[in-house]
């Protein structure tokens, strides 16, 4: 097996899965990271630059290529490898998935938060489900997840339309708003391809939006919903309302939007045989996953790391901040991913950012895409007050100066790295 962009977080899931299954397995990636070396040490072989006399010389014809599309068309290594017919993420993992229990999560956001709570509460049950997850799981510390069942769970991505490779057995849509506008004409050409998914799904499609041909959840009128939600301590205690049953419990991760991401999962997991009260048992004990409203301080000095990287995502954290801390000030170093995400929604990165008393822009993080003329963070931190660009060699020192308690780090890009600075320098 060989994998281009192996370090990123969904094709690293899959490279490990392939591994625990025996297969020898070769990766390019253009720089070492802490899942990449991870990966080196469960027995891959990985090579940082474009030698291509670092590959092992397979053979064509016994060997599968699998690329994301992160990885430009100029690489060396994905011209050197187009005679062995290589294909993407998406449809390796349609392969792996689709001949089993397939259970689904698509949405433009909140896809790996539920999928991640899904895969303990299954767990908890001794349902054993193999599980390919976008972010990292606090109770594994791993992306994936191999079990002995029929049941595989997934997320299934709406950029270039992956999620119509996948047949579920069942599935969910989190959420659906515009974005990918790079793919997608507008917000009725995303809309129909969440319906051509539902029209894929072998059973049911759990969903708060008003999709059709689903079931819908989130409402005293649906099958499941929460009532008496309250905030404790940076968690939320709740009243789950499942299958006519009602019962209390708790989820140990911040943000009331994940409440609403736990009955999705509670609905399917139902679906796949848990019973209510397992359920509810289980779910105060699941952890969280790394880069969603993740802690890093918390005292004098509050650090949190989030993976939002659009406008409703950045609402969505800066509702839960203004819940948790509504008397501190709040300094959001945010570093905006994609050139062509930031010119579509530029007024809403604009309205949610200029929520914080002091906003540090990193330069945009260009992953797959070559620059747009115009498009920057300076012309972001122009129309906020209080805002401005910083680099990484002064970064701390402007978190430093400002009066802020609660400093969240924010974006899909590399800018967790500076996590560590930070906390070491405020602690």
């Amino acid at each position: 097996m060989v994998f281009l962009g192996i370090g990123g977080i969904g094709m690293s899931a899959l490279a490990r899965h392939y591994l625990r299954l025996g297969s020898a397995v070769f990766g390019y990636d253009n720089s070492r990271t802490r899942i990449t070396s991870a990966l080196e040490q469960e027995g891959a072989q990985i090579c940082y630059n474009e030698d291509l006399s670092h590959y092992p010389g397979w053979d064509s014809e016994e060997t599968t290529v699998i690329y994301t599309p992160a990885v430009p068309e100029k690489l060396a290594w994905f011209n050197f490898f187009k005679a062995y017919n290589p294909i993407k993420r998406a449809q390796a993992l349609a392969l792996i998935a689709n001949d089993h229990k397939c259970i689904a999560i698509a949405g433009t956001h909140g896809k790996t938060s539920t999928s991640a709570m899904l895969v303990h509460l299954m767990d908890q049950a001794g349902l054993d489900p193999t599980a390919f997850i976008g972010g990292i799981m606090t109770q594994t510390s791993t992306n994936y997840r191999l079990g002995s069942s029929d049941f595989i769970i997934v997320e299934a991505d709406e950029f270039d339309r992956s999620l119509l490779y996948l047949k579920p057995w069942a599935s969910a849509i989190t959420t659906v708003d515009a974005d990918h506008l790079d793919i997608y004409s507008d917000g009725k050409d995303l809309l129909d391809t969440f319906d051509a998914f539902v029209k894929q799904t072998n059973g049911p499609t759990f969903t708060g939006s008003p999709i059709d041909h689903t079931i819908q959840i989130g409402s005293p009128e649906n099958h499941c919903w929460a009532s008496a939600i309250e905030p404790e301590k940076g968690a939320y205690s709740f009243v789950l309302h499942i299958a006519g049953q009602a019962l209390q419990t708790r989820l140990q991760m911040p943000g009331r939007h994940n409440v609403y991401n736990a009955l999705l999962a509670a609905s399917l997991a139902h679906h796949a045989g848990m019973s209510p009260e397992k359920i509810a048992s289980s779910l105060p004990l699941f952890k969280g996953i790394e880069r969603r409203f993740e802690f890093h301080l918390q005292g004098s000095k509050v650090l949190i790391e989030d993976y939002a990287h659009h406008p409703t995502e950045i609402k969505a954290l800066m509702d839960s901040i203004d819940e948790l801390y509504p008397n501190e000030k709040v300094c959001l170093i945010f570093q905006p991913h994609l050139y062509s995400r930031t010119r579509d929604f530029m007024d809403g990165f604009i309205q949610q950012l200029s929520r914080a008393e002091y906003c540090l822009l990193l330069p945009i993080y260009a992953a797959r895409e070559e620059p747009i003329k115009g498009v920057n963070s300076q012309a972001l931190a122009a129309a906020i007050i209080r805002a401005q660009v910083v680099h990484e060699f002064d970064l701390v020192a402007k978190v430093k100066q400002t009066q802020a308690s609660v400093i969240l780090v924010v974006g899909a890009g590399d800018v967790g790295n500076f996590v560590s600075p930070l906390k070491e320098a405020l602690s």
